[in-house]
């Protein structure tokens, strides 16, 4: 008898399933993980195949030409880069070395959040921020969050789940009123990516010291299992940050394929946002035709879907997720484990024109056997 296959709390355990399940990892189609369905800028496999020779040698110890080239990317100085393995170990930096006494997260959101804080003995608030049933007005929740004096307050934009995405106007207001009110605020940029650098905040890091950027590398460059991420702040945050941080936070192959794919993502970013915003809007309209999803509108490379209620059978996203695994090898993402959702609301990755056929299908299939 084959063991039983759990799910993962996160998405893309596709090593893990796929063993559990008997297959090779290549089998399976995963949706549960939001990284660029184009692969790899240019340049980059062969700058690791070269990086390879250098193994036998320490990476840099404060990844100085990687931050160098950061802070070209955001005309910034270097002292307000810092870089880590992957940006939810930045996060848990923040949490260890800022250590908040008391803490807000925009829920429902990345989970990391709170778990960095809560091992930091930090108090969390969640705060929802989305409601599909009604409208929260954004002055209500920056005032509800100042009330509740929170040290830090944690923001995703665009923010994962749900794909919304707060406008520079909004983040103006938003970190301003932080600011008067002496909070912290911590700006997950993860996805920011592939919708443009036009809607980022990075660049005004020395105009707010309450405020600290997050950026990923690994998802708009599909260097998921490299782990290499950094954040942005002005120079005292950097500065204190800074003097926390382990030496060789990034390997020498992160180091390489980050500086690579920075230097060559022009063409590459300008090919991947209207790709994946086509993709994403064939996604969202055929979605719209299962009739047992209501998909949201999104800004991300992902799009959130609850069960609609129906004398369907289906009593819960597990019966589609374990559906879609078992008869199609294709994992997707339930989202119970965020605040504020349960396990009626689904996620799934934008991902090539191909893979995205073969899901749609795959619903297709399934809402037929209801």
């Amino acid at each position: 008898m084959k063991q039983k296959i759990t799910m993962a709390v996160h998405g893309g355990e596709v090593f893990r399933l796929a063993a559990e399940a008997g297959i090779e990892p290549e089998k399976i189609i995963d949706f549960s993980a939001n990284i660029n369905p184009l692969g790899l800028p240019p340049g980059v496999f062969k700058v690791m195949q070269e990086g390879l020779k250098t193994l036998a040698h320490y990476p840099e110890i404060g990844a100085e030409s990687l931050r160098s080239c950061i802070a070209q990317r955001h005309r910034l100085s270097e002292e307000n880069v810092v870089v880590g393995n992957g940006s939810s170990a930045l996060i848990y930096l923040l949490a260890r070395v800022l250590k908040p006494q008391k803490a807000l997260i925009w829920a429902p959101t990345f989970t990391e959040y709170e778990r960095a804080l809560r091992q930091a003995q930090c108090r969390v608030t969640n705060l929802m921020s989305w409601d599909p049933e009604k409208t929260i007005f954004l002055e209500e929740i920056i005032k509800s969050s100042i009330a509740a004096q929170p040290d830090l307050v944690f923001i995703c934009n665009p923010n994962n789940p749900t794909g919304i995405l707060q406008s520079i106007a909004e983040l103006e207001q938003i970190i301003s009123a932080y600011q008067k009110a002496g909070i912290i605020c911590v700006l997950d940029e993860a996805f920011i990516d592939f919708v443009g650098a036009k809607v980022s905040f990075a660049a005004r890091v020395d105009d707010f010291d309450n405020l600290i950027v997050l950026r990923s590398l690994t998802k708009i460059y599909a260097l998921a299992g490299l782990r290499c991420g950094y954040l942005l702040s002005g120079r005292s945050i950097n500065c204190l940050l800074s003097r926390f941080l382990e030496p060789w936070s990034i390997n020498s192959l992160a180091l390489k394929a980050a500086i690579a794919a920075l230097e060559n993502d022009q063409d590459f970013i300008q090919q991947t946002i209207p790709f994946v915003s086509e993709q994403r809007n064939y996604l969202y309209r055929e979605l719209q035709e299962i009739n047992f999803l209501t998909p949201f509108p999104a800004h991300a490379n992902y799009i959130l879907a609850k069960l609609r209620n129906r004398e369907n059978g289906i009593n819960k996203g597990d019966d589609v997720r374990s559906y879609l695994f078992s008869q199609e090898k294709i994992l997707i993402r339930l989202c119970g484990d965020y605040v504020g959702l349960d396990q009626s609301y689904l996620r799934f990755a934008v991902k090539g024109e191909e893979e995205n056929h073969k899901l749609i299908k795959a619903l297709q299939r399934f809402q037929a056997t209801l």
